[in-house]
């Protein structure tokens, strides 16, 4: 019974990061997710034409958007993998809290890191555009100076 417990874990640990590779690897495929990609752009213009964002905001908006969607996108990537890594150290036997606890503070870093690229994208929105957007995940009102 106490060899069964370690194995399940290490089974779990290395299916779990299997599991996120495998979401990674479908993420950064353009054309896995291109439906979901085209809904969300079709509501978020939607969102815009109500407000009375001219064609042309939201031209320049999306603009400013895609010059930052690779960056955003990698720092994502790693917070997955991170994450990932922090989840075998904590699915093994005898975890190592040194080593999840330094993990931890890396994928700390990496959100800091987005969360500063996000800001920087939405003052240079605000600046360029006069379109002022909230910062919150799925937020979808924008407010217009």
């Amino acid at each position: 019974m106490k060899r069964t417990i370690p194995l399940m874990a290490a089974t779990a640990a290395t299916l779990l990061l299997f599991a996120s590779l495998a979401f990674g690897q479908q993420m950064s495929d353009p054309g896995s997710n291109a439906m979901a990609q085209n809904q969300m752009q079709e509501s978020h213009d939607s969102g815009m034409r109500r407000l009375g964002v001219s064609p042309q905001k939201r031209e320049a908006i999306r603009l400013i958007q895609d010059d930052y969607r690779d960056r955003l996108f990698r720092l994502r990537q790693d917070i997955y993998a991170k994450a990932a890594a922090l989840n075998s150290i904590m699915l093994q036997a005898q975890p190592d809290a040194i080593a999840a606890k330094a993990v931890s503070r890396e994928i700390a870093t990496l959100r800091v890191g987005e969360r500063d690229l996000l800001i920087e994208m939405h003052t240079r929105i605000t600046r360029e555009t006069g379109v002022r957007m909230p910062m919150g995940p799925g937020a979808c009102m924008m407010l217009m100076n």
